[in-house]
């Protein structure tokens, strides 16, 4: 098996990035808002995310924080957000 060094935060600012053998895995930049199902988990790499729960409710992400989110909802970045999203 091939090793190799991963710069993830470098690689998702430049585009969509999948790890091979991790289905699920990937790592993208947010720039607007968008709609998602769930149940996901989210590492934010950096800037801010909001994510728009049912009910009114909400999460607020800063950089290295992570949540997992069961529900349909809605992904909004603050400027620009860098995530890992697993699911």
């Amino acid at each position: 098996m091939a090793s190799f060094k991963l710069h993830l935060l470098r690689l998702a600012r430049e585009g969509q990035v999948e790890v091979p053998g991790v289905p699920g895995l990937r790592a993208y930049t947010l720039r607007e808002w968008v709609e998602r199902p769930g149940p996901v988990f989210y590492l934010l790499l950096e800037g801010e995310l909001v994510v728009d729960l049912p009910e009114g409710r909400y999460l607020h992400l800063r950089r290295g924080e992570a949540a997992r989110v069961t529900e349909p909802h809605r992904l909004l970045p603050v400027e620009r957000a860098v995530l890992l999203e697993l699911g």
